[in-house]
């Protein structure tokens, strides 16, 4: 679980806006920017740039079902262990 959403984790606690938000709605939505944007109160020019930063911090491609689906087991995981 660490390895997947570990630097997330870390930018939160010592950056804004948190990050980690942004990364569970738009799995929640199953990828679907304009309803996620909708969720947060966010355009989605802002919504794309979170996005693109959570992809960057983490190493992944958020559009990679692979990743998509290990990020919602990590970030599961994470709800089961806190």
């Amino acid at each position: 679980m660490n390895r997947a959403i570990g630097p997330l984790r870390e930018h939160d606690r010592t950056s804004r806006p948190p990050l980690l938000p942004t990364l569970q709605a738009y799995l929640a939505h199953a990828g679907r920017k304009a309803e996620t944007a909708r969720e947060l109160h966010l355009n989605r020019q802002t919504l794309y740039n979170r996005l693109a930063r959570i992809g960057e911090l983490l190493g992944t491609d958020l559009d990679d079902p692979q990743t998509v689906l290990a990020l919602s087991l990590a970030l599961r995981a994470r709800r089961h262990t806190t």
